[in-house]
């Protein structure tokens, strides 16, 4: 059986999400309440192999919860340390262009040289066509990454990792706090750091097995590498004295994690990615760069 070892580059795809509480000439700090993650689109054309736009992505409601605080995104630092992200482009939050039930948010960014960071490239998803082909489904293994509040660490942030298996991947759009929602569901408890933290899926593998009479088979393990399910939206809380109840109640104030996370599908991370607005910024990104690498008419005859 594989090992069930998450390789460090997962936990180094996070960053986490605070209000600044406090700034002076060593720098920002502030409380930390929420997850995020970097994913990268690259260019298209092959000859800027390597350039690569770059959004951190966490859940629609963490950017609602801070909206008119001034936040900041905490990452590792190269060589040791954290070290504030602060190549941001603007300051406005990317929705999902058409679904007010989708969880997400993306914001811009850039690649920061002293950022210890890894992005999710974006053809690491999880669409409807890599479910079907990668045959991902019910009991298959999950993790998250993300926010410990109460040991985020503090020379280095600590995040935590949390396993789970595919509970329920409906056909039908299930309640949340936002409405009817198109979500998974994974039995893996969420706590509130949690939130917006990226979740990964191992699919099982079909491996070919003989008996002791040398007939063929069918086995399965569980795969090593992580393919990114989703976003993580949250918990169900309901009151203690309803845990046997068929219908259940929310209520977060006093409520008992009932232990299933919900999941926003990576497919409606990909198309608040893929906005017209942001898609136009890419290819304004790739004309430049190319005009960068093709010489001007004058430099051309200059040359001649």
């Amino acid at each position: 059986m594989p090992s069930m070892r998450v390789p460090d580059i997962y936990l180094n795809c996070v960053g986490f999400v605070g209000e600044v509480t406090h700034r002076d000439s060593a720098g920002i700090s502030g409380d930390l309440c929420a997850t995020g993650f970097f994913v990268s689109v690259p260019c298209e054309s092959p000859r800027l192999r390597g350039i690569q736009s770059v959004y951190f992505v966490t859940a629609k409601h963490v950017a609602s919860d801070l909206k008119g605080r001034e936040l900041y995104f905490l990452v590792n630092k190269i060589g040791g340390g954290v070290t504030p992200f602060t190549t941001v482009f603007g300051n406005h939050w990317y929705l999902h262009p058409t679904d007010k039930t989708a969880d997400v948010a993306v914001i811009q960014v850039g690649l920061q040289s002293d950022a210890d960071i890894r992005t999710v490239f974006i053809a690491n998803f999880a669409t409807p066509d890599k479910i079907e082909e990668m045959n991902l489904g019910i009991g298959d293994e999950v993790f998250t990454v993300g926010l410990f509040t109460l040991a985020a660490g503090t020379s280095r942030n600590e995040p935590i990792v949390r396993h789970g298996n595919i509970a329920m991947m409906p056909a039908e759009q299930i309640q949340t706090e936002l409405g009817y929602a198109d979500v998974y569901l994974i039995e893996a408890r969420s706590i509130g750091g949690l939130s917006g933290s990226p979740v990964f899926v191992r699919p099982t593998l079909h491996v070919p097995l003989k008996d002791n009479n040398g007939m063929a088979q069918h086995g399965f393990c569980v795969g090593h590498g992580g393919t990114l399910l989703g976003l993580m939206h949250g918990h169900w809380d309901i009151e203690e004295s309803q845990i046997n109840s068929p219908k259940l109640v929310h209520n977060h104030k006093r409520g008992v994690n009932i232990g299933f996370g919900i999941v926003v599908p990576a497919i409606k991370i990909m198309e608040t990615i893929n906005r017209p607005e942001l898609v136009k910024r890419r290819w304004e990104l790739e004309r430049a760069e190319l005009d960068k690498m093709t010489p001007s008419a004058d430099s051309a005859q200059a040359q001649s």
